[in-house]
């Protein structure tokens, strides 16, 4: 974990080669780009800046969420996009290797979970499964619920693509996530559920890895301080939290000093302002 240091949003902009941004409530809020989201890409691309995203969500591949993105008028490659979507496979062929797994969640999530090696029962099918991976079922029931139970009874592992519990929707609705799903299934098996995405340093690591870069050098930038923020903390990296994105959230909320951001802005386009002015600055 690095430790917090009182930098100012320049100070973060000449220190970072590689910049991760969440998606949903940071580039863009439902189905709009945030204001300045694309001229604040395609500087930092021009400055040599590394650019990739990390996301918690945990229906929609890379191709789907690069395919979203453009029609918004944003254009991205899915190699850019870090998803929990499709990494939750990697991640439990790594800890576990290759498992017999059924879902909760989408079509998406149990082609990602086969293309990394595992073998995929349908929940109703599934006698008996090493893995139930549990990702956002906008078809939740009380029957998929008692189904996971008893499985869950018979020894297999609950595995959750993320915690969160909701995303921003319009107007600041709050959608349900993944995390209020495994909230019944923790209730009902009276234990905690393993999980996958931020804050776990999984997505995070898996990111840098992939663009090579150090965390010392990487920013993660972000509407959430329990995932996004706390999760970039941990995985050592410079934090800006965007605060009026939504969330409701509040630095006061948080307990330890080591989890607050380096910097604070109240929406993306500040980001742009602070890096056209540093810009002008170096040149």
């Amino acid at each position: 974990m690095r430790n917090n240091t009182n930098l100012s949003c320049k100070d973060v902009l000449s220190t970072v080669d590689a910049f991760f941004f969440d998606l949903d409530g940071c580039i863009y809020h439902t189905d709009q780009l945030a204001s300045g989201a694309n001229e604040l890409l395609e500087l930092l691309r021009q400055s040599g800046k590394k650019v990739g995203f990390i996301t918690n969500n945990s229906r929609e591949t890379g191709v789907e969420i690069a395919k979203k993105l453009k029609n918004m008028g944003l254009s991205v490659t899915p190699c850019q996009i870090v998803t929990a979507t499709e990494m939750t496979g990697a991640y439990l062929k790594e800890k576990y290797g290759s498992l017999n797994v059924t879902v909760v969640g989408s079509e998406a999530l149990g082609q990602s979970l086969e293309r990394w090696g595992h073998h995929v029962l349908a929940l109703e099918e599934a006698e008996k499964v090493d893995a139930v991976v549990v990702g956002r079922d906008t078809e939740f029931t009380f029957d998929k619920l008692h189904l996971v139970a008893e499985l869950e009874g018979k020894g297999a592992r609950v595995v959750s693509t993320n915690p969160d519990m909701y995303h921003p929707g319009k107007g600041g609705v709050r959608v349900p996530e993944t995390g209020a799903l495994i909230a019944a299934i923790e209730a009902i098996i009276q234990k905690s559920v393993e999980y996958v995405g931020k804050p776990d340093p999984y997505l995070f690591q898996f990111g840098m890895n992939l663009f090579e870069a150090a965390p010392s050098k990487s920013v993660m930038v972000g509407d959430n301080l329990e995932t996004d923020i706390k999760g970039g903390i941990q995985a050592g990296m410079h934090t800006i939290w965007i605060r009026g994105a939504g969330m409701g959230q509040s630095l006061d909320d948080l307990e330890e000093r080591t989890q607050k951001p380096d910097v604070t802005i109240n929406q993306l386009d500040e980001l742009l302002v602070n890096f056209q002015e540093f810009v002008m600055m170096t040149k």
